[in-house]
């Protein structure tokens, strides 16, 4: 049984969540947190998101990482990891997580709310799903039996999980909003309908702007001013030459050019000489 004492009143809360109040479970019970800890929350669409009170050898935590490869390389330039092929574990009551093997999830039924779930727990918003990258297809096609070294290395080959999908963009993979199923019982179930293969790996991306955005970053010179845009969605670039902007240089307040020619790397430039 589950057990909810609400330790403050409803309060405001944003957008997304116009209805917030805190929770806390009884004397041995343990929560099953959501993406804000003890915190739940009413949505717009009248759905909820609280967390769940059950017993400490019941509880469940998921745990998520994001294996990178030269094969598959998703890192910034700083060197921070924002993506790559999923692996998990499941931890039940006081299991030790060093004892459990990491598994492969299987992108049958996958969905961007089930990415941004595994996402959240690398410390970013929102996440999308992505193909196993082509090179590992391509490997798989010709036959070799073995991905190479730089991906096998100190993980577990098999599927643990099949089927893994959401239906909101702000829970963690233990919500009772999201479901998944154990690899082997979609087997047992679906037989050969059910089977993954090394390029069925799910694989995600992770991202904490998860609308179009632009940032620009203003510079100049002795005979030119500018204006470096650069936009993105999702995480990813976005070319912004064929939108076709107009864009409208000022000093002090007085017009002195507009552009609409887009370079990648420079963004907007307009000649001006400061020294007049």
């Amino acid at each position: 049984k589950q057990w909810y004492q609400r330790r403050v009143a409803i309060t405001a809360g944003d957008e997304m969540m116009p209805f917030m109040a805190q929770y806390f479970c009884d004397e041995g019970y343990k929560m099953m947190k959501t993406m804000r800890g003890d915190m739940g929350w009413c949505r717009k669409d009248g759905s909820m998101e609280i967390p769940r009170c059950v017993r400490s050898y019941e509880h469940v935590e998921i745990m998520f990482r994001l294996v990178n490869s030269k094969e598959m390389k998703m890192t910034n330039k700083a060197g921070n990891v924002f993506g790559g092929v999923v692996q998990a574990k499941e931890v039940i009551g006081g299991q030790n997580p060093d004892e459990l093997e990491w598994e492969y999830g299987c992108n049958d039924g996958f969905n961007d709310n089930a990415a941004g779930a595994i996402c959240r727990t690398q410390g970013f918003q929102h996440g999308a799903q992505v193909p196993v990258s082509k090179k590992v297809q391509l490997l798989k096609a010709a036959g070799m039996m073995a991905l190479p070294k730089s991906i096998t290395d100190d993980m577990s080959s098999s599927f643990g999980w099949t089927n893994f999908a959401c239906d909101h963009d702000d829970t963690l993979a233990t919500s009772e909003s999201c479901k998944a199923s154990r690899y082997g019982d979609a087997i047992a179930d679906k037989g050969v309908k059910a089977m993954c293969f090394s390029f069925d790996r799910m694989a995600v991306k992770c991202f904490n702007a998860d609308d179009f955005g632009i940032e620009v970053d203003v510079s100049f010179s002795k005979k030119k001013i500018i204006c470096n845009a650069q936009g993105s969605k999702q995480g990813s670039a976005i070319d912004l030459g064929p939108l076709n902007l107009q864009v409208k240089f000022l000093v002090d307040d007085e017009m002195v050019a507009d552009t609409s020619v887009y370079k990648k790397k420079k963004g907007y430039v307009a000649k001006y000489n400061f020294r007049i």
